[in-house]
């Protein structure tokens, strides 16, 4: 039997003048939902039968906060005065607006470390996954009678 639940776990990311991220090391399976949901959009056109066709398509700029938002914990940010915007345990609206507060080029750095990041595990998992030992159990049955 194998393991597929994760002990939380959070990794420090460095940025450029000593500041730093606290982002979650992995997404649990309901914040990849959600991620994939705030990443989306519906788009709809008319049909060539004359009705109304939909379909889903990944919206870039909903997805690379959508993708802040999932993995970030806390930060080292400051704001103009020197003191410290606080976003650690604060309601996800709190830590959108903070967002929207920094600087263009800040929030780049940040959207970009967490993509490193994420890209970073994923590719730890998929390696993760290649080491594993083990053989699958051969199934049970029931030997026949006569």
């Amino acid at each position: 039997m194998s393991i597929r639940v994760r002990r939380p776990a959070t990794t420090r990311l460095e940025l450029s003048d000593e500041d730093y991220l606290v982002v979650k090391q992995d997404l649990t399976a309901g914040e990849y939902r959600e991620l994939m949901r705030a990443s989306t959009r519906l788009v709809t056109a008319p049909g060539p039968d004359g009705g109304v066709t939909s379909k889903l398509e990944v919206d870039r700029v909903e997805a690379g906060i959508a993708m802040v938002l999932a993995y970030l914990l806390d930060w080292s940010f400051a704001d103009a005065d020197g003191k410290k915007i606080a976003i650690a345990d604060q309601p996800i609206h709190v830590v959108k607006a903070a967002l929207d507060y920094i600087a263009s080029d800040a929030y780049m750095e940040v959207q970009t470390a967490i993509q490193a990041h994420q890209g970073a595990r994923a590719a730890a998992v998929a390696e993760e996954k290649k080491t594993r030992t083990g053989a699958p159990s051969p199934a049970r049955t029931l030997t026949s009678v006569g």
